[in-house]
């Protein structure tokens, strides 16, 4: 059975994003499994640690604001093949570093490979998918993620306990290199610049460009800002410091702790692409986007706060695994609809900067959520309060998402149109 042309572009696209998320996110979490190692080879507190954890975020969340433009700019292929590259050979030369202050710098770099990752997804799913299909698309792509993280967690635990912590950084980044050469060969739309406005998307005459700025002047800019920024600091605690927690507090092997890891991020790929499905599915009921979306990410990120914080007081270790893995499920059960808010209330000419906006200010919880964990654990000498915390951002995101955004059908970022210009004839001069 052959695909027809459109389909098969679409298989592809989707595809290759997926395996960009994948590879990204294995490389995220490869250095929070070699991090007892490191602290130990290096002799680097829990405090510095939480730094270097957070190294690439640094620089992934500074470089989202002008990224965003960039990609509205000059489209995701070649922007994302660019940051591919970076980061790819960023993470091949990771293991040339000998210190705290080496390792946290190539992070840095790492992180500005990447930082373009979520602004190209928006554009290419915004460009090449109709609305009704764009929950499951994202959660599709975004599924990536969590087979990166799922298998990346076993894989690098043992090359890591066969050949030496610097292995994992040469497989997974040549790995990554090989994903580069595929993006820029078979990705369907190799144009460069700005695409003009689809009809499904343009509601009225004239061009659709808004000022950058004039996006922080809505409600709705403000609502999956701070939404994202709760959501991601629960996501990121996990992406970074689950590693160090199950051996440091739960008292657990390397090849263990990547086992579980395996079964959490397994679960949160069933939540992810099973909260894209049910998206799509209750819109095609007559659901409203609004309720759709609002409903899934307030039920899953309120389910998160309760099981992290349960999970935070138990001392059994397999009950503690089960409600974190629960967790991890319901987190991700969010991903496809907050994902798909930015292409929801922006016009296509400004869905990479209004993703931007919303990831920058969810990076900046990413961003502290493995330093504040190291101050914790470094200041408690447990993970109580950081497992807390992490319940505690994700409250505060359900709670953005689903009263600070207000409505998508009636709060959508429209540009704005000159005044209209009144002739009047000399007949009718007074």
């Amino acid at each position: 059975m052959t695909l027809a042309p459109g389909r098969a572009n679409k298989v592809i696209t989707v595809s290759l994003l997926w395996g960009c998320q994948a590879f990204s996110f294995l490389i995220r979490y490869a250095l929070g499994v070699a991090a007892p190692t490191l602290m130990s080879l290096h002799e680097i507190s829990p405090k510095t640690m939480g730094y270097i954890l957070s190294g690439w975020n640094w620089s992934y969340t500074g470089a989202l604001l002008f990224i965003g433009p960039l990609v509205d700019r000059f489209g995701p292929w070649i922007v994302m093949g660019i940051g591919s590259v970076v980061w790819g050979l960023s993470t091949v030369a990771l293991p040339i570093a000998g210190a705290a202050a080496s390792l946290f710098l190539m992070r840095v770099i790492f992180g500005m490979g990447h930082s373009m990752l979520i602004s190209a997804t928006a554009t290419t799913i915004s460009r090449e998918f109709p609305a009704k299909e764009r929950t499951r698309v994202i959660a599709v792509a975004f599924s990536g993620s969590q087979v990166g993280l799922a298998a990346g967690a076993p894989i690098a635990a043992f090359l890591l306990a066969r050949f030496g912590w610097q292995s994992v950084f040469y497989c997974i980044g040549g790995a990554s290199l090989l994903l580069t050469v595929a993006w820029f060969l078979f990705y369907p739309d190799k144009r460069i610049g700005r695409l003009a406005a689809q009809p499904e998307r343009v509601n009225r005459s004239g061009p659709q460009r808004i000022p950058w700025i004039s996006l922080f002047r809505y409600r709705s800019t403000w609502g999956i800002a701070l939404g994202q920024m709760g959501y991601l600091y629960a996501y990121f605690f996990f992406v970074s410091w689950l590693p160090g927690y199950l051996v440091l507090e739960r008292k657990m092997t390397v090849l263990t702790s990547g086992m579980i890891a395996a079964l959490l991020f397994g679960a949160g790929l069933l939540g992810t692409l099973g909260g894209g499905w049910l998206g799509d599915y209750l819109i095609q009921r007559g659901v409203s986007p609004t309720v759709s979306r609002k409903s899934i990410i307030g039920v899953g990120l309120t389910a998160a706060t309760v099981t992290v914080i349960a999970a935070a007081f138990i001392e059994q270790s397999w009950l503690a695994v089960t409600l974190l893995t629960l967790c991890v499920g319901c987190i991700r059960l969010t991903t496809g609809s907050v994902n798909s808010l930015s292409i929801d209330l922006a016009p296509l000419s400004v869905v990479g900067s209004l993703t931007s906006i919303q990831n920058f200010f969810g990076n900046v919880g990413g961003l502290l959520a493995p330093i504040v964990t190291g101050y914790i654990v470094s200041g408690t000498g447990s993970f109580v309060g950081s497992l807390v915390a992490a319940g505690g951002m994700a409250l505060f995101g359900a709670i953005a998402y689903v009263f600070i955004m207000g409505n998508l059908e009636t709060g959508r970022i429209e540009p704005r149109l000159p005044a209209a210009v009144v002739r009047v004839s000399p007949s009718e001069a007074v």
